[in-house]
């Protein structure tokens, strides 16, 4: 085995094991063919084959169309948002688990903290199965609790102000809202088989976890540095998968929402704005330039 044919193989390590058995042959002769007299593997070559082997691992090269890419990247948004929205949550069930644990008494008024993580994991898990009607129940379940939760010590008004935009105001009362609206779509989608490479999902989990502002990271310090942080990484990933921007897109919308809610909430309660007008405007620039990322990759990445 020559130098330049043992780089090869290790170059086509990239692409999945079974992928490997049945192309892997066939693709070292071509490699070997077009190679002429170099001693290695040029660095654009090496770099494509290592973004393929990326590609064919997240499963995107089995999406045969666009409209079979914008499902899936749907669906991975659902779950992404469902990921966002039990890291946010996830601080209350803990400190519950830790007043009962120290004090030994449970707080019949504090349930809430947890029916609202356990509704979404419920959406989570019906998500991840393919389940869209059961999914989509337990979203609106959850938003409907959330809503309850916000305005539970405030019953006297039946009717929609300015002050029962308060619990929108944060970024965690958005997953569940945004998740309805996907599932919505995903019901109205065909029915094709769900593919679960749980490899690929566990890793973007982390990634969302670690990458967007939520206690439990400590970025909610510092918002919005997380958030362009996270989208630069996901425009960055675009050529290995395109479905990786228009979920950051979505995962956007998010802490968007809360910031357009919290305008709303101080301007209707005739305070004075407490965020930069600045903010909006680069924040909306940003999930531009990251949806049109993933759609630019979506048409090349479908074409192939």
């Amino acid at each position: 085995m020559t130098e330049l044919e043992r780089r090869y193989r290790w170059l086509l390590r990239a692409y999945p094991r079974a992928y490997r058995q049945y192309r892997a042959d066939e693709m070292l002769e071509t490699l070997l063919a077009t190679a002429d007299d170099a001693r290695r593997p040029s660095l654009r070559e090496a770099a494509a084959l290592v973004v393929g082997g990326l590609r064919a691992r997240t499963g995107v090269d089995r999406l045969g169309s666009r409209s079979a890419l914008g499902h899936s990247a749907l669906r991975l948004s659902a779950l992404s948002l469902l990921v966002y929205g039990m890291s946010v949550w996830a601080t209350g069930p803990i400190a519950l688990v830790g007043i009962v644990w120290a004090d030994h008494s449970y707080r019949p008024d504090a349930w809430w903290f947890l029916a609202v993580p356990a509704l979404l994991t419920s959406t989570l898990l019906a998500t991840a199965w393919g389940r869209y009607r059961l999914a989509l129940a337990a979203a609106l379940s959850t938003t409907v609790m959330q809503v309850w939760s916000d305005n539970r010590w405030d019953q006297s008004s039946l009717f929609w102000s300015a002050h029962r935009l308060q619990g929108a105001i944060v970024p965690r009362f958005w997953p569940a809202v945004l998740v309805s609206l996907a599932l919505l779509f995903l019901l109205r989608a065909p029915r094709t088989p769900v593919n679960r490479p749980w490899a690929w999902p566990v890793l973007a989990a982390l990634a969302i976890a670690a990458l967007t502002p939520n206690p439990i990271n400590g970025w909610s310090d510092a918002p919005w540095m997380s958030v362009y942080a996270f989208a630069a990484l996901a425009v960055i990933a675009a050529p290995i998968d395109a479905r990786l921007p228009i979920v950051a897109s979505a995962l956007l919308l998010a802490p968007a929402s809360a910031l357009a809610s919290y305008e709303l909430y101080f301007h209707g309660a005739g305070w004075e704005l407490g965020t930069s007008a600045a903010t909006i405007p680069i924040l909306a620039a940003v999930m531009v330039i990251t949806l049109a990322a993933g759609t630019i990759a979506g048409r090349r990445q479908a074409s192939m």
